[in-house]
């Protein structure tokens, strides 16, 4: 057993996470909901029927892909537990000593730091997140926010333990400080390691959304690439990858699309690559029709985001690789030794997110489901609560008994639910109260927005910070591309080929590109004519971060200046 309640109750007396976490989850939802509000009105229709679909055709689509990937140069490999694929990265790593590391939930879940380390080989996380609660040594407490529990000032302090000392703790300065060690690592390394989002069974061609830019870096300047994503991430074609990265984004970071959403094709000459996909017991969750759907996660984090337990408690008493209302019910699957039984008990069962989830997982189904599988299992229940609904079994038995039973439950009920209920307003209030010493970044506002498409592109862009004009003046520095296609809702260029090619942008001063006006499609889910079938780049905006405090920093690996000339 996980002993979720003893870690959270040590949680909230040492560090107190909704402090920190409360605040920023409340605006994150603000503006998620803001942002899926200038979606596509079926956005969430479209990419629940994605995931379903790829759910539902898993082993024939990854015949599909086999080939593709293959005919590509990549390679394909599956690795049955998580000891079988981190030995399968191991191998693949030959011999390989410095390895660049993105953020990976997969390779988090197999343990695939440690067990390289273990081996003897330099492994640097390069998410700046990620580079920080590794030297913390606890884990991830967010999907999609590694060091959501660490405010400024401890990260400062841990950041310091080189040797180095930081004028101050301002989230710009350590997150540059991070980024140029990363940058310098980069420079001398043998290999990069990523997850992806989506793997394009038709195509064989790889997502990997992020915003820093480290996954372009990994994926491109060393000589060899490692892939390393779940089973269950393969998906039918480019317009199934691009429903879901309408959705994500918004629901993950309440961004139109992330910074960089990367389409990686053929390897580049000289370069391996190579993609891992992970059971560790998802085929098994696939053939149980309970639970099935969760399958589905995009792992945007929306569930936790608004999740009451998740809020108070943080991310770190779940003890497991994934937390919140999906690392409750996923976790109980992957590792169903017992392990993580009381995780799903970790809920007030509001059903918030089933509501917040973008692909529609009935997650607040799933978690009484597998209350009652851990009860029938022995691994959950105490001796009293099982004789107490042994009781209440025996006393509905009958139609007499039920209705005295009725009776006296009325009589009792109201001084029972007004109980529990003012507990968990009075943890509510207290998270409340310690949250005020905590001020967010300013929310987003709705907007009025133009509709016609040249119009709306400009308006998104320069929301992004992105300067668009009829006509630049070429400066030294500059990286000059020609954009396929353009996305006028989210603001965002669509590069292909040469023009994509991420040494060449990552490298540069400033970053100008040329969009040609009768290019420009609304919505990210009608740009995939604009893809091509090589490697492809959706950029949007320049590059950034927002790993400490959820505050926004510019201009990490990449320009900050991005300028967009209509043509």
């Amino acid at each position: 057993m996980s002993d979720y309640n003893d870690r959270a109750r040590a949680d909230i007396a040492e560090a107190n996470p909704a402090r920190v976490i409360t605040p920023i989850m409340r605006k994150l939802v603000a503006d998620a909901g803001v942002m899926e509000g200038r979606a596509r009105p079926e956005a969430r229709q479209r990419a629940e029927a994605a995931r379903a679909e790829a759910v539902e055709r898993m082993a024939e689509l990854h015949e599909q892909l086999k080939e593709r990937l293959e005919a590509r140069g990549i390679g394909y490999h599956r690795a049955a537990t998580a000891g079988e694929a981190t030995a399968t990265v191991r191998r693949l790593l030959g011999d390989a000593r410095r390895v660049a590391k993105s953020k990976s939930m997969v390779g988090e879940e197999v343990g695939l730091t440690h067990a390289l380390r273990e081996s003897g080989i330099d492994v640097l996380e390069t998410d700046i997140g990620e580079y920080i609660v590794d030297i913390e040594g606890r884990g991830p407490s967010h999907i999609t926010a590694p060091a959501l529990h660490l405010n400024r000032g401890r990260i400062k302090e841990m950041l310091e333990r080189g040797g180095t000392t930081l004028p101050d703790d301002d989230p710009t300065r350590l997150s540059r400080f991070v980024r140029d060690i990363v940058g310098d690592f980069f420079a001398d390394c043998d290999a990069g390691i990523t997850g992806a989002n989506a793997v394009i069974a038709s195509s064989g061609r790889i997502v990997a959304i992020e915003n820093e830019g480290n996954v372009s870096l990994g994926a491109s300047h060393p000589k060899k690439h490692i892939v390393i994503t779940g089973l269950e991430k393969v998906v039918p074609d480019e317009a199934a990858a691009l429903a879901v990265l309408e959705v994500l984004a918004a629901n993950a970071t309440a961004q139109p699309l992330t910074s960089f959403s990367n389409v990686f094709a053929d390897p580049a000459a000289g370069q391996e690559r190579h993609v891992v996909f992970v059971d560790n017991g998802r085929s098994g969750i696939a053939a149980d029709p309970r639970y099935r759907d969760v399958l589905r996660c995009i792992r945007c984090g929306a569930c936790m985001n608004g999740c009451p337990i998740y809020r108070t408690a943080g991310g770190l008493s779940y003890g497991s690789p994934y937390m919140g209302p999906i690392g409750a019910v996923l976790s109980p699957l992957i590792w169903p030794d017992g392990r993580y039984a009381d995780l799903p008990f970790a809920s007030s069962l509001c059903g918030r997110c089933t509501e917040a989830c973008p692909v529609g997982i009935p997650l607040h189904r799933m978690l009484l489901d597998l209350r009652a599988d851990a009860v029938e299992a022995g691994e959950a229940g105490t001796r009293p609560e099982k004789l107490g609904w042994k009781a209440w079994a025996t006393m509905f038995a009958g139609r007499q008994r039920g209705r005295i039973a009725s009776t006296v439950a009325r009589l009792g009920a109201g001084r029972g639910l007004h109980a529990a209920s003012g507990e968990l307003r009075a943890g509510t209030a207290r998270g409340e109260e310690n949250a005020a010493a905590f001020v967010p970044v300013q929310s987003i506002e709705p907007e009025s927005a133009p509709q016609e498409l040249e119009a709306l592109f400009r308006h998104r862009a320069a929301a992004l910070g992105v300067l668009v004009v009829d006509t630049v003046e070429p400066m030294e520095g500059d990286r000059l591309v020609d954009a396929t296609g353009g996305i006028a809702n989210t603001g965002s260029v669509v590069l292909t080929g040469e023009n994509s090619s991420r040494r060449s942008l990552l490298g540069a001063q400033r970053i100008v590109v040329r969009l040609n006006r009768e290019h420009i499609v609304r919505y990210p889910t009608d740009a995939g004519g604009l893809l091509g079938d090589g490697e492809a780049l959706i950029l949007t905006g320049a590059s950034r971060t927002a790993d400490i405090e959820k505050q926004i920093v510019r201009g990490i690996h990449g320009p900050e200046d991005l300028v967009v000339e209509l043509t």
